[in-house]
């Protein structure tokens, strides 16, 4: 989906399924033990929170910290869910803004911290801009971690030195890139889309571009169609990478992670997905050389042909945690300008401020400079609306990638999974 910054699954799945409950069970509300959920975010990543817990149990005697860690695409789906509507229901969650924090929030799982951050301190530690999107009808209801840019086009700067190739400047441009490495013997694009979101998220900035903001956002909002002449002719642009054999035929088996690994070989041109791939370049590949651009312009087409797609993701505090205070406290302690530096040479991009010492990675300052360039911001499907009509957008996007069905029958199927009770 998403906006990731999730990137290796480091230990096995802690996972209780449970039946759905509105209050947490006795054990969980006055035992002395903080439960902290979220998909993996690498092994310089648990080393981040090891030293927050380290911290929060210094400064808490007799408490304990528990990270529940999944994978992430289990997270996402089921995981989290499960884990809410468990017997040891997590105190603090990952979760991303947008969407799916207004989900958490009707389901009445999300608190409102406003009090609990303001007096904490918590709010010191971050810019007066940074609780925007986390902030739903005047009040705080999740800490920012990350903000990432969900979507561009990393490339394989041997190759395109190589064969001289030039970046593209539009959507033309980028077939003609693709229709020459495809005559080298180079798959132009590498994907792992078995959980949709991939190629959900590159089709759905590619369809933002051509019919523009506007639409989008109305269509994906169901206050229009999917099946309209207007998306069925944008469907059509995603089309072509299909007919012309631009992407890896196993992309709708593989995982994203899967995805990663094939272009990290070197055998292939490009990789479409966001602004977490540094870390995970970082840790699995140091010595390949990659670099970026944002998707090329569709001459003619209606939305800002300089639009980033992107999100914002955070930790919120379970409404109904008997812990909150400590809670907060503990986020306190996992974004302070030196954990903030950590995360940063770990190859994320936190919203709260770093140390004298914290500096970025040049790729990943990069992302957070074309995140804070002006230009519109386009929501992923799956995380700006809701997975309804995310998971029918998705589904088409790959009927289509596979050639199993045409745009118009791929729309037309999801409009119809829209419109169903």
């Amino acid at each position: 989906m998403r906006a990731r910054n999730i990137l290796i699954c480091l230990s096995s799945l802690v996972l209780t399924v449970g039946v759905i409950s509105p209050q947490l069970s006795s054990a969980s509300s006055s035992d002395k033990v903080l439960r902290i959920a979220f998909g993996s975010n690498g092994t310089d990543g648990k080393k981040i929170w090891d030293a927050a817990a380290a911290q929060f149990t210094k400064d808490n005697p007799g408490w304990k910290v528990d990270f529940e860690i999944q994978n992430d695409d289990l997270y996402e789906t089921i995981g989290l869910q499960n884990l809410l509507t468990s017997g040891t229901a997590p105190d603090v969650y990952f979760e991303w803004a947008g969407q799916r924090l207004q989900n958490k929030l009707k389901a009445g799982y999300a608190a409102d911290i406003t009090s609990l951050i303001n007096s904490s301190g918590l709010t010191s530690e971050y810019t007066p801009k940074s609780f925007a999107s986390t902030t739903i009808g005047g009040k705080i209801y999740m800490v920012p971690f990350t903000s990432d840019v969900t979507n561009v086009i990393w490339y394989n700067k041997d190759i395109f030195a190589k064969y001289s190739i030039a970046i593209p400047k539009t959507w033309a441009e980028l077939l003609a890139v693709s229709a020459k490495l495809k005559g080298l013997g180079i798959t132009p694009f590498a994907v792992g889309n078995k959980d949709l979101w991939v190629a959900g998220n590159w089709n759905g900035h590619l369809l933002s571009r051509v019919v523009g903001e506007k639409s989008y956002d109305q269509t994906l909002s169901t206050k229009s169609p999917l099946n309209s002449p207007a998306w069925v002719k944008a469907m059509g642009y995603w089309s072509t990478l299909q007919k012309n054999g631009y992407v890896n035929k196993s992309a709708n088996s593989i995982s994203d992670n899967q995805g990663y690994s094939l272009f990290f070989t070197g055998k292939y041109g490009m990789l479409p997905i966001g602004s977490w791939i540094v870390g995970i370049q970082q840790q699995q590949a140091p010595k390949f050389h990659m670099s970026w651009f944002n998707l090329p312009a569709v001459t003619g087409g209606a939305g800002d042909q300089n639009s980033v797609m992107g999100v914002t993701t955070g930790y919120i505090v379970n409404a109904k945690s008997q812990k909150q205070a400590k809670a907060v406290e503990f986020l306190k302690d996992a974004f302070t300008p030196t954990e903030v530096t950590a995360w940063q040479k770990a190859g994320f991009t936190p919203v709260a401020k770093a140390g004298a010492s914290g500096k970025l990675d040049p790729l990943s300052q990069q992302m957070v400079d074309l995140l804070q360039s002006g230009a519109t911001l386009v929501a992923p499907p799956d995380t700006g609306y809701t997975l309804k009509v995310a998971n029918a957008l998705n589904t088409a996007t790959a009927q289509v990638l596979d050639g199993f069905k045409s745009p118009q029958a791929a729309l037309d199927q999801a409009q119809a999974a829209v419109n169903a009770k």
